[in-house]
This record gives C-alpha cells, structure tokens and sequence, in this order.
C-alpha cells in the first residue's frame, strides 16, 4: 500500500466565522449594557439620607470589658472592682446612651465571673452586650 506524501498541498484553513460571530455578539452586549447604565444614572432621585451620618474614621462606640481567669475586671488597661466598673458604665451611658459593650472572657475562667459582669451591665442599662473570649496561645 502506499502512502500519499502532502507535497505542495497548502494546509486546511482555519475557519474564523465562529470567532468573528463571538466577537461581534460581545460588542453588542457592551453597547446595550452601557445604555442602559446611563439611563439608570440620569434618573432625578431624591436619595434618603442618614439620621445620624458620623465619620468612617471615627473610633468604634464599644467599651471592651476583660474577664480574667480569676474574675479580676480589666477595662482599657485598668483592674476595675465592680463598684468603680458600675460607675464607670454609668458614666459612658450619660455620655452616649447607645453605648455597646463587649464582653471577653479568659477561656479559663469560671462562667459566674462572665455572668456578674453581663448582669452590672444590664443593671446599669446597656443596650447590646456582646461576647467575646480570650484564648491561650501558649501549649
């Protein structure tokens, strides 16, 4: 049998009508999707605004309350009994009355040290207490 050498023969040409089909299809989608963008943009519309707009760079409205393993009370740095944490609970509230608390407890910690102080907080009228926890790193 003999085989038949491709001498002179010019390769089979690509065939390019799907990809100019593609293309043209794609172009056509732009155009109706930018149209229709500017339509949406040139409405007259009266936007609701905020009751009470504050600064993105603002400092976040939480006190952070720490629980330690053996109940002791640290807030911003300083051990706090619960007479002086109260008053200074009742201080924030007169200052912003939506003042949010979180709450982290020392994984080790007994749950009675966490509920004392969730309980002064609700006590005293804080209105979201969250919950957090202090986990030890170390083996």
């Amino acid at each position: 049998m003999r085989i038949k050498e491709n001498q002179g023969q010019d390769e089979e040409q690509i065939n390019l009508m799907p990809l100019i089909d593609m293309v043209f299809l794609l172009l056509i989608f732009f155009l109706v999707a930018t149209t229709v963008a500017q339509e949406e943009r040139e409405l007259e519309l009266d936007l609701p605004g905020l009751a009470a707009e504050r600064a993105i760079s603002e400092a976040p409205q939480q006190l952070i309350i720490n629980v330690l393993e053996d109940g002791t009370v640290r807030v911003e740095g300083r051990t706090l009994d619960m007479d002086e944490l109260r008053g200074r609970l009742a201080r924030l509230l007169e200052e912003q009355s939506r003042r949010e608390v979180l709450i982290r407890a020392d994984e080790r910690s007994m749950h009675r040290y966490f509920a004392r102080v969730a309980g002064l907080c609700r006590e005293v009228g804080v209105g979201k207490i969250e919950v957090g926890y202090i986990y030890d790193e170390s083996p």
